[in-house]
């Protein structure tokens, strides 16, 4: 199974054709790109005022708010420095570059840029694997509601921190192959003993969220990460971060590719059961008929 792409592939392309035109010294061009990334992330890229020199990558996240109560802004502005500017409207973060300026590292600039997403998500984890880093209990439960139906919760123990997504399954096939899907993750977990603990309820939420506002409902799903400090440890958490942020969008595309995959196979199959019919239908009974002089022929 394929990995998603923790950044977005064309904020780097884009930043990457732009700084090496102006390291060419090739008259700029004005850019205004509009584009979706997954959780209703929009990306906007545009030259602010007009002024082709400059170019600004802004993001808009619905639950940019409270991402912002556990550092956001602190993690970002250590990240980007003065890269960081006042977001447009309609958008909570945003980047400037200056093009006859291009910056001597460019390839971590533009790598950076394109881990804008993940960056924003980062502050919360980061938040509570030092909490348990610092052996903290009994920290608020930090709530974020990525998707308009669908929310994440993390919590932080003196040796572990426990990350539970709820998910909704638009279909009632998508809840079977799910289970499916999760149960690999557990049989996966057992072949390594460095991987997380991951559980998965269907229809409650787990017994960590007992006394929320979690949906109950046949097409809910939670999966539960538990994850140690061998996975929070300043060596590993950037790495734990990197994929699990991403972790929803990983099981709905398999979900759908495994759909695809199932679909084609049946396709397949029921051609071959026709041509197997085809081949097994009786020719038609021919007539003998006999014409006016008395010769005979097959019809």
């Amino acid at each position: 199974m394929i990995l998603l792409e923790i950044n977005n592939r064309i904020i780097e392309e884009t930043l990457t054709l732009k700084f090496d035109s102006a390291s060419n010294g090739t008259k700029p061009e004005a850019v205004e790109v509009t584009f979706a990334d997954f959780d209703g992330v929009l990306y906007h890229i545009s030259n602010p005022d007009g002024d082709k020199t400059k170019l600004m990558v802004s993001i808009s996240l619905k639950f940019y708010k409270e991402l912002q109560e556990h550092g956001a802004d602190e993690l970002l502005k250590r990240v980007y420095g003065n890269f960081l500017v006042s977001p447009e409207a309609c958008y909570n973060v945003s980047l400037l570059f200056d093009l006859d300026a291009v910056p001597a590292n460019k390839e971590e600039v533009i790598h950076q840029a394109g881990m804008l997403k993940r960056n924003c998500f980062a502050s919360v984890f980061e938040k509570y694997f030092k909490f348990q880093e610092e052996g903290k209990e009994g920290e608020k439960r930090a709530v974020v509601h990525y998707r308009d139906d669908e929310s994440m919760y993390l919590e932080a123990k003196k040796d572990r921190v426990t990350v539970v997504f709820s998910t909704v399954f638009k279909d009632d096939d998508d809840v079977i192959l799910g289970k499916v899907f999760m149960q690999e993750f557990k049989e996966g977990r057992r072949a390594s003993h460095t991987a997380p603990q991951v559980l998965f309820s269907h229809r409650e939420p787990p017994l960590e969220l007992k006394d929320t506002d979690a949906a109950v409902g046949d097409n809910i799903g939670y999966i539960t990460f538990v994850l140690f400090p061998r996975h929070t440890n300043a060596n590993a958490r950037d790495n734990t971060i990197n994929l699990i942020h991403t972790f929803r969008d990983y099981l709905h595309y398999h979900i759908k590719c495994s759909k695809a995959y199932i679909h084609t196979r049946m396709r397949a199959k029921t051609s071959d059961f026709l041509k197997v019919l085809n081949r097994a239908r009786p020719d038609a009974e021919k007539k003998e008929m006999k014409t006016m002089s008395g010769k005979t022929f097959s019809r």
